[in-house]
């Protein structure tokens, strides 16, 4: 009943609908041609093929306005009435499209997708050889015998309308992220109908299409009496891939989360009505209604609980099952990641021994160096005796001030060797008699200048 109502609904839309017919529509002259059957080509083929054209290009667009691939030759005459006047040349245009390969028959566009070795679509293969020469062959002898018999009632596609529609559906798809998803085929036509045109009638052809090219997979889930098609597309040039186990299960439990929320949802719209008619209760005096209301009102609260631990307990599954998958994905990026490290070291020739012997070597070696740097830094020990120098230096300080006519007795005497070798706490007392002595001679030394000056 309800798809009947959807039927109705869309036919009542394209008898509505006239953007998509041309500007010469209102031509009477012109549109009095166009709506006649179609004369012998060898009379004019310029004027017959402009025609052809004219209405597969009508055909094209109404397809694309009405958002579905399926035409029939009634249908096509309903919505291409003009003035009560109906186009006598669509079987013509029909024919052509078919032998052209430019409509297919629905009941040998359904025909079920069977795969064939290295993943071959037999029903793709039986389209491409098979279809074409049986349509070319109607089409010839339709043009030797007269008009083939074509049902009126029967339903072609479009194939160029269905390629479009495929493209729009992957592409809703793609935008979403939805590929290797799990998805409705109801919800696939909610979205369909936020995104574009496409109607329901016309999702079909596109999704066989899709399904015959290897781009999803649908597969039909039974439960009780109703059933769910369930969809995955596939990700970007890849081929779709079955519906695994673990998929259903993660979906099943999915559709009870939505559940269990939808029925947290009505209990508390139920507590919410509960308390308004404890309230009116209260206000109007009735005390014993307002008990029981407010007893079916802690009953609902005990019951929600109940479902907000499933709903919670059900949550951290789906988080766990998801997480698994996340591991999964760092696990075998671990393994991926220690095999080009191993391969790394095998090209390069590294091993275990052979690193053991290089740094037991670079040990050896370090430690030669730092020899080799002690030895370097090492000061040359001095076998000059101090004390034998000091004197010498005392002497010779006592020269020079002979020689400067200074006198000595100020000065001590420079210890004995013997007292200085005894008396070693006395070195610092003789250098500063040295020191004395070397003043003296500057002092003389600077006398004898300014003498020589005053002269």
């Amino acid at each position: 009943m309800g798809q009947q109502t959807v039927a109705k609904d869309e036919m009542l839309k394209m008898r509505t609908d006239t953007s998509f017919l041309p500007a010469c529509w209102s031509d009477d002259r012109r549109m009095g041609i166009l709506l006649a059957e179609f004369r012998p080509r060898q009379l004019n083929a310029e004027s017959y093929d402009m025609k052809m054209k004219f209405w597969k290009d009508l055909i094209f667009s109404y397809c694309t306005e009405c958002g579905s691939s399926i035409v029939s030759i009634v249908m096509l005459k309903e919505k291409f009435r003009r003035n009560g006047t109906v186009p006598y040349c669509l079987h013509t245009v029909i024919e052509d499209m078919l032998a052209k390969g430019e409509l297919c028959k629905e009941s040998q566009y359904k025909v079920q997708r069977h795969a064939g070795t290295f993943g071959f679509n037999l029903w793709t293969a039986s389209k491409l050889i098979q279809a074409p020469l049986s349509w070319g062959y109607e089409a010839v002898i339709g043009s030797v015998i007269g008009s083939t018999n074509i049902n009126e009632n029967e339903n072609f596609i479009v194939t160029a309308v269905a390629e479009q529609h495929a493209k729009a559906i992957e592409n809703a798809i793609n935008e979403r992220g939805l590929q290797n998803k799990l998805l409705q085929y109801d919800d696939l036509i909610t979205l369909l109908a936020e995104t574009s045109n496409i109607t329901r009638q016309g999702v079909e052809p596109a999704m066989i299409l899709l399904e015959n090219r290897g781009r999803l997979t649908k597969q039909i889930m039974a439960s009780g009496e109703s059933s769910t098609v369930l969809i995955k597309f596939a990700g970007a040039n890849l081929a779709a891939q079955p519906i695994t186990s673990i998929e259903k299960s993660i979906y099943d439990l999915e559709q009870s989360e939505k559940r269990l929320m939808k029925d947290i949802n009505t209990i508390e719209r139920n507590i919410s009505q509960t308390m308004d008619e404890v309230r009116e209760y209260i206000k109007n005096g009735r005390k014993q209604m307002a008990k029981t209301y407010l007893k079916k009102k802690h009953t609902l609260e005990k019951h929600m609980q109940g479902k907000i631990s499933a709903l919670e307990n059900l949550q951290i599954l789906l988080l766990k099952i998801h997480n698994s998958q996340s591991d999964k994905n760092v696990i075998e990026a671990y393994k991926l990641g220690t095999s080009a490290l191993k391969s790394a070291y095998e090209s390069a020739g590294i091993t275990i021994d052979q690193l053991d012997e290089t740094m037991d070597e670079m040990k050896h070696v370090l430690g030669q160096h730092n020899e080799m740097l002690s030895m370097i830094s090492t000061v040359a020990e001095d076998d000059v005796d101090e004390l034998e120098l000091e004197r010498e230096l005392g002497d010779l300080i006592d020269i020079k001030l002979a020689e400067s006519k200074i006198d000595k007795k100020d000065y001590p005497a420079i210890p004995a060797t013997s007292t200085v070798e005894n008396n070693v706490n006395n070195v610092p007392d003789f250098d500063r008699e040295i020191e004395k002595r070397l003043a003296a001679l500057r002092v003389d030394v600077i006398d004898g200048y300014k003498a020589a000056e005053q002269a």
